[in-house]
């Protein structure tokens, strides 16, 4: 992974505030200073005294170890699918509706 996309950069983000307490202390430093202050590469070696190389790896590395923890647990998937089904029941509100789409809601939160 050379370069993050910005789309990358916000699926990876929301993946971080998920999971980064699961990361090592030096990854999740690195990480946050990544993605939470939006420091380059560059700034990042220099604050922590690596290399650039060293800070691309860290972010690699952690960005694999997200991927991970996603597939197996699936909580952002899960948060995106029932903010996704609480959108749909705001705009679709109806009294016979409404009790089936909240058991669905229910449903992925068991899951969670």
């Amino acid at each position: 992974m050379a370069k993050i996309e910005l789309s990358d950069f916000v699926k990876y983000g929301k993946l971080f505030d998920l999971y980064g307490g699961l990361l090592s202390e030096d990854r999740q430093s690195v990480m946050n200073l990544y993605f939470n202050y939006n420091m380059t590469l560059v700034e990042i070696s220099k604050e922590k005294n690596i290399s650039r190389q060293a800070v691309l790896d860290c972010i690699t590395k952690s960005c694999q170890k997200l991927d991970s923890f996603e597939s197996k647990l699936n909580v952002n998937s899960k948060k995106e699918e029932i903010e996704r089904l609480l959108e749909k029941l705001k705009s679709e509100i109806n009294e016979e509706n409404l009790k089936s789409q909240i058991d669905n809601i229910i449903s992925l939160l068991g899951e969670i």
